[in-house]
């Protein structure tokens, strides 16, 4: 299980988390990305926050707290 989180200060609204993984990112009306939900155990959680170009995805394993 992943847990996943965006920096709102560092996302430029490229979508391209949102295109990745539509049921965990969306954009709001300004174009930033937003986490719909918290955990998800899809892997292309690494592949979105790999591509974000800003860095602003963060993703760790959920259990291991």
């Amino acid at each position: 299980m992943y847990k996943v989180e965006i920096d709102g200060s560092l996302c430029s609204g490229f979508g391209d988390c949102a295109d990745l993984v539509p049921g965990v990112f969306e954009l709001d009306a300004q174009g930033k990305a937003h986490v719909r939900v918290l955990t998800s155990n899809d892997p292309a959680l690494l592949e979105a926050a790999a591509a974000c170009p800003m860095g602003a995805i963060r993703v760790t394993d959920a259990e291991a707290a």
